[in-house]
This record gives C-alpha cells, structure tokens and sequence, in this order.
C-alpha cells in the first residue's frame, strides 16, 4: 500500500476518534497519537480530512499549524516560536 492510502486510511481513523501511528512513525495530524489529550473536536477532523482530500493544501496546512500550536503547551513548559508559511 502507498503513502497516500496508508495516510488516508490514518485520517479516517482518526476522524472516527482512533489515533495512530502510520507507517515510519507519522502522526495524526493534531498529534493525538502521541498526546491523546490534544485529540481534536470531530469537527475539526472532518474538515481536516476534507480539505486534504480536496487537496487544498493551503487551508489544511493552517490547520495542521493550529494543531501544533495546541500540542506545544501539553509537551513543554517553554516558550516556542513557529515562523515561516506563504501568507
């Protein structure tokens, strides 16, 4: 099975509520597999996995930065910088 239908099958795993590692160690995209606690609302899920599948990259690379965000506080107690992006 390729990347792309392992990282599919993941994100309808995941949008179900069930967080796990892909292939080499690729996480969910709110890094919930990881950090259960930062699993995000379904919502949330269902509109990632929509603008993946619809490959607008740039509004889920928005998200996956807002998931980030989210996590940073649960794994560290410093203060940490994200820099970069298009917009």
């Amino acid at each position: 099975m390729g990347y792309r239908k392992r990282y599919k099958k993941q994100l309808a795993l995941w949008v179900d509520g069930t967080s796990v590692h892909m292939h080499k160690g690729i996480c969910c995209p709110d890094f919930s597999c990881c950090v259960p606690e930062n699993l995000a609302p379904l919502e949330e899920r269902e509109l990632f996995q929509e603008l993946y599948l619809a490959g607008k990259h740039s509004e889920y690379e928005k998200m996956l930065m807002m998931f980030l965000g989210r996590g940073l506080p649960l794994i560290t107690d410093k203060k940490v910088y994200i820099a970069g992006g298009k917009d």
